[in-house]
């Protein structure tokens, strides 16, 4: 059987995999035509194509669970226990909590971080951070996810080592954020002092690490 290339390279991917495909009972998942996740990021044909070929390499039926996500996080963050903090990213990235993300769900949240606008990543960092849904960010929510994030990138840190350093982490943040320690910020009131102060985003986020390390696998 000769198949003949369609205009759109992911159909034509999908068509190769058919034909190829020795276990037809696996049920793939099919992105979306380019021209619309072109249409939807901030990606070119080129960048979503090299992105579109990492992802299949790593999941080749086209969706992660939270146990392979975390497994890649690992892999780029091997001095450190990443299991919590890629937990945090997964939830954030799968949003219908299905338990599993597509190609579509992370291209869109990756596109959000790398190159989206400033309000775009300041909403995708609230997110992250309000762990409960609530609205808003109290302190257990952010020390958390610091917490998640020193352990990612040294494993070693002992524990009271580890509460020193997050504590003062967040007491930071807390400044920067011009709120009391026990009390939280709205994600209007979050959204309006990272806008005036960069150093905030910059001490919050560190999903782009991950997202260009995907590239380079």
């Amino acid at each position: 059987m000769v198949i003949k290339a369609p205009e759109d390279p992911f159909e034509y991917f999908s068509l190769v995999e058919e034909e190829l495909d020795t276990q037809p009972a696996i049920e793939r998942q099919t992105p979306p035509s380019i021209d619309y996740l072109i249409e939807i990021t901030n990606f070119s044909k080129r960048e979503i194509q090299q992105l579109y070929r990492s992802f299949k390499e790593l999941w080749p039926i086209g969706t992660v669970d939270l146990e392979q996500f975390q497994l890649i996080y690992a892999s780029i963050f091997p001095n450190g226990d990443s299991k919590g903090y890629a937990e945090l990213v997964f939830k954030n990235i799968d949003q219908n909590r299905v338990g599993t993300v597509t190609f579509l769900d992370f291209i869109t949240n990756y596109s959000k971080i790398a190159k989206g606008t400033l309000d775009e990543r300041l909403d995708w960092i609230f997110t992250l951070y309000d762990t409960n849904r609530c609205g808003f960010l109290a302190y257990n929510e952010i020390f958390h996810v610091v917490k998640s994030m020193y352990q990612m990138m040294d494993s070693s840190l002992k524990p009271a080592v580890l509460a020193t350093i997050c504590r003062q982490h967040v007491k930071i943040v807390f400044k920067n954020l011009n709120i009391a320690n026990n009390g939280k910020v709205s994600k209007a009131e979050f959204l309006q002092r990272c806008r005036s102060d960069s150093d905030i985003l910059a001490s919050m986020e560190l999903f782009g690490s991950f997202s260009s390390g995907l590239l380079n696998i």
